[in-house]
């Protein structure tokens, strides 16, 4: 078996070095310099800005394929999962390395089957989308090209529809016997939990589909600008949409130069055919792979990026200074004393903290938000964490009537309704299963209790303050540490047991103002966030809520 999978590679990888020897060999270097050199870059740059949004608006689909399977991720986990898939894909036959998404998305706490399935599903209705759209392509260019001999290319087109079909509503809906046979071999099994995935997929197939519309034209006009880049091909707007589906059913073929991964001698071959030059032609393939590498290599990132396992965020939480909460606190930074001394100074009066109550930080830290209390005669102040050099640290502030533990967010080592109050400051985002410590939360509030818990608002432009605090390097490495966002309503959904609920949101720009140290314009710029904090829009949520 082995020996025949090997001889078969080594045949196409015979055949691929034949197909890149002959159309170098037949290329005129000095006309494809030319080309090159006088390229329109203003349409190349229209060109890379569309295939940079297919590849966001791929990522969103993504993300909300998953949060229907159950795992809510963030963007920013799905867009660097996805772009390193594509980057795999640019050097692998029939973008089969766009597979490592599944792999990528594991590291971050998604199951593999829940990850294959996603992948899997939505290649599935792309490649189905596609396919009609090369059926459409056939008809049209035979029409373009007279006496073009596309007969048969379009029966193995029909063929392969429905078998992808037939083959994919076989693993969701297994009959007894195949589900038997699985049930057998712990390979097998795979399929079933795949079936199982593809099935709850099935309901958001028009949201995919529509996806793949949106994405199709985007890869359209890409193809269209670098054409027009180029100059004096003739490609019209049409030929790009037909082209690129076309393109992507001749890839699954594995004796065509598309399906041995050399897509551009597939392009130059389809463009020639249109009457394309030679020399553009190559000049276009081999441009078009270029720009899409140089945008592929965002997911460059993925690959040195913490593994968030629940394990190796433990050991990167342990590690942490314990005075990183009160360095930023008091930072010798305005824009992050700022920050921080506002968000906390919500939480207090949204907590509402009494003398004589039992208080607990979930995730204290320095313990910084303990002493913002300033209560005169607290019942018990509980500082809880992970980082045990994080509560040496909070320890030797001497907090009044305060004890500090290590203990897991997710598991509470309290007894029922024991604890008045309690503080989550920007921990919810940290954990693989939220719920978990909702739920925990809950079962140790005393009736009444209160919960305030301070986030990143998902409806926010978060994310750019996360990345410039990640390239300033002040701090925890926020990006590779939070794995899920809430939005206010996610929240709201969340704690609907809860009776009592409020919220706020925090900032906009009055942190970027902070960074010039005039309190007038700071004055000013709060005000000018009340705009989009009014609308939930401020990039921290501070929720509340109360028992009965």
């Amino acid at each position: 078996m082995d020996i025949k999978k090997n001889s078969f590679r080594i045949i196409q990888g015979a055949i691929a070095v034949v197909i890149i020897l002959l159309l170098l060999g037949s290329i005129d270097y000095i006309q494809a310099s030319t080309i090159l050199l006088h390229l329109d870059w203003t349409f190349l740059i229209l060109a890379a800005f569309f295939y940079f949004l297919n590849n966001v608006i791929m990522a969103v689909r993504l993300k909300r394929i998953l949060s229907h399977l159950g795992n809510k991720i963030r963007f920013r986990i799905a867009f660097l999962s996805h772009m390193s898939g594509m980057l795999l894909s640019d050097f692998t036959p029939g973008r089969s390395g766009y597979l490592y998404v599944a792999f990528a998305l594991n590291r971050k706490g998604v199951s593999m089957p829940k990850g294959i399935a996603a992948i899997t599903s939505t290649y599935i209705y792309d490649l189905l989308f596609k396919i009609s759209l090369a059926i459409v392509a056939v008809y049209y260019f035979y029409a373009t090209i007279t006496g073009l001999p596309v007969g048969y290319i379009l029966y193995l087109i029909v063929i392969l529809f429905f078998l992808i079909i037939a083959g994919y509503f076989l693993i969701m809906y297994p009959g007894q016997v195949l589900q038997g046979i699985c049930q057998r071999n712990t390979y097998l099994k795979y399929i079933l939990d795949l079936g199982e995935q593809s099935r709850a997929i099935q309901k958001i197939s028009p949201y995919i589909i529509s996806v793949s519309f949106i994405g199709w034209i985007f890869r359209g006009l890409e193809w269209y600008f670098v054409a027009r880049a180029i100059g004096g091909m003739g490609v019209s707007l049409l030929d790009s949409l037909l082209l690129n589906p076309l393109l992507t059913i001749l890839s699954l073929i594995p004796i065509t130069p598309a399906g041995l991964g050399i897509q551009e001698a597939g392009i130059v071959g389809l463009l020639t055919l249109l009457g394309v030059s030679l020399a553009a032609a190559t000049a276009f393939a081999f441009l078009t792979r270029f720009m899409e590498i140089i945008i592929d290599l965002i997911g460059l990132k993925n690959f040195f990026s913490l593994d968030a396992t629940k394990e190796n965020l433990l050991d990167h939480y342990r590690a942490i200074e314990g005075d990183i909460d009160e360095k930023a606190y008091n930072s010798d930074l305005c824009t992050q004393r700022f920050f921080q001394r506002r968000r906390t100074g919500t939480i207090r009066r949204m907590l509402g903290a009494q003398n004589g109550e039992v208080i607990l930080d979930i995730g204290c830290g320095s313990g910084v938000q303990l002493r913002a209390l300033e209560l005169s005669s607290p019942g018990l102040l509980i500082g809880m964490d992970l980082n045990r050099n994080a509560l040496l640290f909070a320890k030797g502030k001497n907090i009044r009537n305060t004890e500090f533990l290590i203990a897991d967010a997710e598991r509470l080592p309290f007894r029922e309704k024991t604890i008045d109050r309690i503080i989550c400051a920007e921990i919810i985002e940290h954990l693989h299963e939220p719920e978990q410590m909702i739920a925990e939360s809950e079962r140790v509030l005393k009736d009444p209790g209160k919960i305030v818990i301070s986030t990143p608002n998902e409806h926010s432009v978060w994310g750019a303050y996360e990345f410039f605090w990640d390239v300033l390097g002040r701090g925890r490495n926020y990006g590779e540490t939070h794995l899920k966002f809430f939005s206010v309503p996610e929240l709201e959904t969340c704690f609907t047991s809860y009776p009592e609920r409020a919220h706020t949101t925090l900032f906009f720009i009055s942190p970027l103002v902070a960074l010039v140290g005039n309190r007038t314009l700071v004055r000013w710029a709060v005000r000018f966030d009340g705009l989009f904090e009014r609308i939930n829009a401020g990039v921290i949520i501070v929720f509340s809520a109360k028992k009965q």
